[in-house]
C-alpha cells in the first residue's frame, strides 16, 4: 500500500508543507498588491476631492450654474468654464448635491447617481465600492454631499491577470519542488535498498555480502555501517559455530574411538583378567575425558543461552587463592614446578566457587604447558576500586600468532590431537565467561621464551 511506503509518507508531508508555503507566500503577495492598488486609488480620489471642495462652494458665490436642463433628475447642471479639471476626461468623475437632494454639479463622465443617505455612513468621509466603481463619499457640515469616484474595471482586470500569473508561478514552483522532493526522498532512502539487497543475499547463503556504504555521515549511512558490523559478527559467530561443532565432534570422537577399540579388542578372544582390567581402565579414562568435555559444553551452552548464574556473596580472594594453590599442588609436584604466592586479603561480592575454578584453570595451564621446573606465581592485590589477580610463569610462553585466539573455544596453540593430551581447549573460554559474569575482564600477555601472564580484574564494592 502506498500510504505504508516511507517514501510516500515523506513525499506527502513534504508536499503539504511546500504547497502551504507557496500558497501562503503568493496569497500574501497578492493580498498586499491588491490592497496597494486600492490604496493608490483611494489616495487619488482623496487628492481629487481636496481641491474640488472649495471650487464647488467658493467664498464669492457658487461656481456652477444651477440652471436645470431637461432629461436628468431635476435637470443636469452644466459646469462653467472654470469647473474642476481632470473630470471631463479620464476615469475619474464627481457628483455634488446641496442639502435636500438638490444636485449642485456633476462631471460628464459620471454614471447615474443619487444622493446617498448620511445615516448609511459612520464617518463624514468614507470609501465605498459600488459594482464596478470605487467612490469617496464626503458629507459637508451643512448636509451637502460630494462623491468622487472612478471605474475599477481596468484595475480588476490587472488584478485578475496578476492572480493568474501568480497561480502559474505557484504551480511551476510546486511541480519543481514536488519533483525535487521525490528525487531527494529516493536518494536519501537509497541505502535502504542496498540494505535490503544485502540482507537478501545473506539470507540466500552469501555470508560475505555487505552493504556498499558511500555516504557514512547520514543516519542511514551510519545504520548501514552498524549493519555491516553486525553482519561481520554474525558471520564470525556462524563460522565459530561451525568450527565449534567440528571441534566438539572431533574431541568426542577420540575417546569414543578409544572405548570402541578397547572393547573390540577385549571381545575378540578370551583374555586374562589383568588384560580385561587394563582395557576397562583405558575405557574409564576415555569416559572421564568425555564427561569432562560434555560438562564443559553444557556450561558454555548455559552461557550462550543466558542461564549462566552466579551465587554472589561476600568472599575473600585470599582464601580463594589459597584453596586454588592447594588443589594444584599435586600437579605442581608431579611436574617439578615451584608455586609462589603474594596474596593480600581483598573482599568482593562474588561466587567463590566459580572464581576458584578460574584460578585453578589458570594455574593448571601454567603448570601443564610449561617445561619441568617452571616457576608459577599467583598474586592478589587491590588497586583503586578493583581486585587484581595475576598468574605468571617463566615457561615457553605463547606465540604471537596464538595469543589473540587463546580465549576462543577449542583453540589450542598445539594443533596435534594425540590421545595423551589432557586439555580440550574450553578452559579459558569458560574462565572468560565467569570473569565477565562478575563484571570483570581477563587479559593475557606473553613473550615467547619468557613465559606468560594472565590478569583478572574484578570490581570491588565499597
Amino acid at each position: 500500500m502506498l500510504y505504508k511506503s516511507i517514501r510516500w509518507r515523506i513525499q506527502a508531508w513534504h508536499s503539504v508543507l511546500l504547497l502551504a508555503l507557496i500558497a501562503g507566500m503568493l496569497g500574501a503577495f497578492y493580498a498586499y498588491e491588491r490592497a496597494e492598488r486600492w490604496r493608490a486609488i483611494d489616495s487619488q480620489l482623496q487628492a481629487l476631492l481636496t481641491p474640488l471642495l472649495p471650487r464647488l462652494r467658493p467664498p464669492g458665490g457658487p461656481e456652477f450654474d444651477r440652471e436645470p436642463r431637461p432629461g436628468v433628475e431635476g435637470g443636469p447642471v452644466q459646469a462653467r468654464p472654470g469647473a474642476p479639471s481632470g473630470f471631463e476626461r479620464g476615469p475619474f468623475y464627481y457628483c455634488a448635491w446641496l442639502p435636500h437632494n438638490e444636485l449642485l454639479g456633476r462631471s460628464a463622465t459620471a454614471p447615474a447617481l443619487s444622493m446617498p443617505r448620511r445615516s448609511d455612513f459612520s464617518k463624514p468621509q468614507s470609501i465605498r465600492a459600488r459594482g464596478e466603481y470605487r467612490e469617496l463619499v464626503y458629507f459637508g457640515p451643512d448636509g451637502d454631499c460630494v462623491i468622487v469616484g472612478t471605474s475599477t474595471t481596468q484595475t480588476a482586470a490587472e488584478l485578475r491577470r496578476l492572480a493568474w500569473g501568480l497561480a502559474g508561478i505557484g504551480i511551476s514552483l510546486a511541480a519543481f519542488g514536488l519533483a525535487g522532493g521525490w528525487w531527494m526522498a529516493g536518494f536519501a532512502l537509497r541505502p535502504i535498498g542496498a540494505i535490503s539487497a544485502a540482507a537478501r543475499q545473506i539470507a540466500g547463503g552469501d555470508r560475505a555480502a555487505r552493504i556498499d556504504v558511500t555516504e557514512t555521515e547520514s543516519e542511514l549511512g551510519q545504520l548501514a555501517e552498524i549493519l555491516n558490523h553486525t553482519f561481520n559478527k554474525l558471520d564470525s559467530a556462524f563460522a565459530q559455530q561451525v568450527r565449534f561443532t567440528a571441534d566438539a565432534s572431533h574431541e568426542l570422537r577420540t575417546p569414543v574411538s578409544v572405548i570402541l577399540t578397547q572393547t573390540q579388542l577385549a571381545l575378540s578372544r578370551e583374555r586374562e583378567a589383568g588384560d580385561y582390567r587394563e582395557s576397562l581402565q583405558t575405557c574409564q579414562r576415555a569416559a572421564e575425558r568425555m564427561r569432562a568435555l560434555v560438562n564443559s559444553l553444557l556450561e558454555l551452552a548455559r552461557v550462550d543461552s543466558g542461564e549462566f548464574t552466579l551465587t554472589k556473596e561476600p568472599c575473600n580472594l585470599a582464601a580463594v587463592a589459597a584453596d586454588a594453590l592447594e588443589l594444584v599442588a599435586p600437579l605442581a609436584l608431579e611436574k617439578g614446578a615451584t608455586l609462589r604466592s603474594s596474596v593480600e586479603p581483598v573482599q568482593i561480592q562474588g561466587d567463590a566457587g566459580r572464581l576458584g575454578q578460574v584460578l585453578v584453570n589458570l594455574l593448571g595451564n601454567a603448570i601443564q604447558h610449561s617445561p619441568q621446573g617452571v616457576e608459577v606465581s599467583l598474586s592478589v592485590r587491590r588497586e583503586a576500586n578493583a581486585a587484581v589477580l595475576r598468574v605468571s610463569d617463566n615457561g615457553a610462553g605463547i606465540s604471537v600468532e596464538a595469543l589473540p585466539h587463546i580465549f576462543e573455544r577449542f583453540y589450542q596453540a598445539d594443533k596435534s590431537r594425540g590421545t595423551n593430551r589432557n586439555g580440550c581447549g574450553l578452559g579459558l573460554a569458560i574462565s572468560q565467561a565467569i570473569v565477565r559474569a562478575h563484571g570483570g575482564r581477563i587479559e593475557a600477555e606473553s613473550e615467547p621464551g619468557k613465559g606468560a601472564s594472565f590478569t583478572v580484574t574484578l570490581p570491588v564494592s565499597g
